[in-house]
């Protein structure tokens, strides 16, 4: 039974997208990819492009569009191997909460929030806002590619 089933309607996210995504991000990647994926150099390089490469394929149980694995691939490197997700909470946190304001290299440590954020609050906001990122372009990609 599917949300459609029920509703009527085409639903945007699928059961099956976030399972695949939760697999590929969690069980398939091992610590060297997690551990590596954000150092500098070729050494990040190459633990991000290998993880974003075997996040992708567990995707070809969902779709066999090249452009949408392509889009799934690369934006989960843009997202994994820069701090894009730290950066758009500190800058939403920047415009709207005035009286917390702080610097990019006050916030950088903390997933973009004030350093007066206890740090497990702002590390597992920062993980849950990095996974639904993924699962909104992942999405976009199954949907539209």
């Amino acid at each position: 039974m599917t949300i459609r089933s029920v509703y009527g309607r085409s639903m945007f996210a699928t059961f099956d997208q976030v399972l695949v995504h939760l697999v590929s991000d969690f069980f398939v990647q091992n610590d060297w990819m997690a551990l590596n994926k954000k150092k500098p150099g070729w050494k990040g390089t190459v633990a991000c492009a290998v993880h974003c490469l075997t996040y992708a394929l567990p995707f070809l149980v969902l779709t066999t569009s090249w452009k949408a694995l392509t889009f799934i691939g690369l934006t989960h490197y843009l997202i994994d191997r820069t701090n894009l997700v730290a950066w758009l909470i500190w800058a939403k946190n920047s415009i709207y909460a005035a009286d917390l304001k702080c610097t990019w290299a006050e916030a950088k440590p903390l997933m973009g929030f004030h350093p007066s954020r206890p740090a497990w609050i702002a590390i597992w906001i920062g993980i849950i806002c990095d996974n639904t990122m993924h699962l909104i372009l992942n999405a976009l990609a199954l949907k539209y590619l």
